[in-house]
């Protein structure tokens, strides 16, 4: 006689399958900060815009007659306001007037670079003063989450002063 009903573990394997699951994917993620926070923003980024000549050429939109009625609008509440702003992204400061430097900006000062967000610019300082100042700007990819995308996109924003 088993002390648990054929029920119960069941319910227990599918827990075990889904605690699994997700030490799999906290494993994948840390081993692929790359991909894992390009598909993360996946979904943030702007719906590109189409127009007419980019569907084809098959002219203008269709219009209705005035005769025809208006389609129904959904009971779902109104669409939000586009402000411009992302209201889940931290309030960020402005960009830097100037290229920041690598070897002495805080971790403050590097989340001002559009592209760095909190942690990867804490990553940045823990390098520094692991490994030492960073010789060039392309020793950013040394730090865990500096994708060559993301590199490309601050390389202006920072510099190394000779």
């Amino acid at each position: 006689m088993t002390p648990y009903s054929r029920r119960q573990l069941l319910v227990l394997l599918i827990l075990l399958g889904v605690a699994g699951l997700g030490l799999a994917v906290g494993h994948w993620r840390r081993a692929n900060p790359d991909l894992a926070d390009q598909l993360e923003h996946l979904d943030r980024a702007g719906a590109p815009a189409t127009s007419a000549s980019e569907l084809g050429g098959r002219g203008p939109a269709p219009t209705r007659s005035p005769d025809e009625p208006a389609p129904r609008r959904s009971r779902r509440r109104a669409p939000a306001r586009d402000t411009g702003l992302d209201e889940r992204a931290p309030a960020r400061v402005a960009t830097p007037p100037s290229a920041l430097d690598l070897n002495r900006s805080t971790a403050i000062e590097l989340m001002r670079v559009p592209g760095i967000g909190a942690v990867l610019a804490r990553r940045i300082v823990d390098a520094r003063e692991a490994d030492g100042p960073f010789a060039s700007v392309d020793e950013l990819r040394r730090v865990p989450g500096v994708s060559a995308r993301r590199l490309e996109q601050v390389r202006a924003l920072v510099t190394i002063p000779d």
